[in-house]
């Protein structure tokens, strides 16, 4: 990683007990608590290996073991040599002020850098790619997918902030949606982009496409949208409506799909008319649900495919949301 991007690495790592140590293990050892009492707060030793590739470079990783409120292990490839003023604040019990201890150069380091690794971890958990297998190789294609995703999401979002980029990038930046929002979009364009690729839009699909009949879809992102074929395809059928026998005031039973021109009863209690409501609530918009509800009048009756209960006054001057469904009333009668 140094050679090929001049990345370093810094982290933390759990000191183990007592045991034989080989040439390139961690120098240091996990503290008894006799010796981390004697120890004041601050105190740190440091160690540093020589690594030398193939290509006849040196490569230094320090190790650092640190006193805090606990024993603090860290392993770094940046900051090497010894640390020498390096000071960090932190809270005592019983003082109000923090003080000032002595500190390794890569604890400083650490807590600049450590929000990123904790986002990662959260990214990880929350939209992770992995599936369940014995198959150790799938996993690790898993998660090295999910990390290129999530340096693709901090990419995209600094270029936008810089200036960089599409407008409609901005959306990505929200806190609670905006990371949902690009692993969709990102794999809308990855699956455009195969098809693209491996179907002209009028032959035999590939394999790995779905053979069945086109469904309707109007998202206006994928493929199949952007190039004609699903959008605005049997969109008029795709909500079908009930058909629904009423028994009307005058005894005679209908069957209709559409909305009838006479009031039928829907509920055995009586219920606010959502007519009254509507023109309460464009009247007085400012004014509370249950203060408008108080306003309207009540019915067991309405409109049988609306579902509405709306009361004869308004019946009568005209239910305004026959004209919304764009459907004339036709009855059937049944003997």
């Amino acid at each position: 990683m140094r050679e090929n991007y001049s990345w370093g690495i810094v982290g933390t790592i759990n000191p183990t007990d007592k045991k034989a140590r080989a040439d390139r293990d961690i120098p240091f050892l996990k503290l008894s608590k006799g010796a981390l009492n004697n120890l004041k707060r601050g105190w740190f030793r440091e160690a540093v290996i020589v690594i030398k590739a193939k290509n006849g470079k040196r490569y230094y990783i320090q190790c650092c073991s640190w006193k805090d409120k606990k024993q603090v292990c860290f392993l770094n490839s940046n900051e090497i040599g010894y640390s020498d003023g390096t000071t960090v604040r932190r809270h005592r019990r019983g003082k109000r002020m923090r003080e000032l201890i002595n500190a390794p150069n890569t604890a400083v380091e650490y807590a600049m850098y450590y929000s990123a690794v904790d986002k990662n971890d959260r990214d990880s958990a929350d939209f992770s790619t992995s599936i369940r297998t014995n198959r150790y190789y799938i996993r690790i294609f898993c998660w090295s997918l999910d990390r290129v995703v999530h340096a693709e999401y901090v990419i995209v979002c600094f270029c936008y902030k810089l200036g960089i980029g599409k407008e409609e990038w901005k959306k990505y930046l929200d806190k609670n949606d905006g990371r949902h929002d690009f692993q969709i979009d990102l794999g809308i364009a990855l699956l455009n982009y195969a098809i693209e690729n491996e179907w002209d839009g009028k032959g035999t699909r590939p394999n790995w496409m779905r053979q069945a009949n086109f469904v309707p879809c109007d998202c206006k992102k994928c493929y199949f949208c952007m190039n004609g074929i699903t959008n605005g395809l049997a969109h008029a059928d795709s909500v079908k409506k009930r058909k629904v026998e009423v028994v009307l005031a005058n005894n005679v039973r209908i069957k209709t799909t559409v909305c009838t021109d006479v009031r039928v009863k829907l509920k055995n209690y009586g219920d606010y008319c959502k007519m009254c409501y509507r023109k309460h609530r464009s009247e007085f918009p400012s004014m509370k649900f249950l203060a408008l509800r108080k306003k309207c009048n009540k019915s067991t009756m309405g409109c049988v495919q609306c579902q509405e209960t709306i009361c004869e006054a308004c019946w009568e001057e005209g239910y305004d949301n026959h004209e919304k469904t764009g459907i004339e009333c036709e009855l059937m009668s049944d003997a």
